[in-house]
């Protein structure tokens, strides 16, 4: 998700939001044959640990910037990420609360790009 606000010509205030949520449960096994052929289907031993898994990653933008004047810019930016590890009994809602309020990242830059000269 992406939102651009033109606060003026020279103002821009931009919010972007991505989020990755996946839960996947095993179902079926198969293997690449050796030689030439069709997928091959195996059967898994019921002993060994189970291979589903859960990933839910968050990165959060908001950046602001100010044009001074040609090639002359103020950005202020602040950034927020996430990555949760597995958690196999989640539900999404879950997921997705959890990466906003646990961030692995969370920075604030302030950048001023000024050009001198005539």
């Amino acid at each position: 998700m992406a939102i651009d606000l033109f606060i003026t010509a020279r103002q821009q205030l931009r919010l972007t939001l991505q989020w990755a949520g996946i839960r996947a449960d095993e179902q079926e096994f198969w293997r690449i044959p050796d030689n030439d052929g069709s997928l091959q289907r195996v059967t898994k031993d019921p002993n060994e640990s189970t291979d589903d898994f859960t990933l839910s990653r968050l990165t959060a933008q908001v950046r602001y910037r100010w044009e001074i004047g040609p090639l002359s810019d103020l950005f202020i930016v602040y950034t927020r990420g996430s990555n949760l590890d597995n958690r196999i009994s989640d539900e999404f809602s879950d997921l997705f609360h959890d990466t906003l309020i646990t961030p692995v990242i969370d920075v604030l830059v302030l950048k001023l790009r000024y050009r001198f000269g005539l």
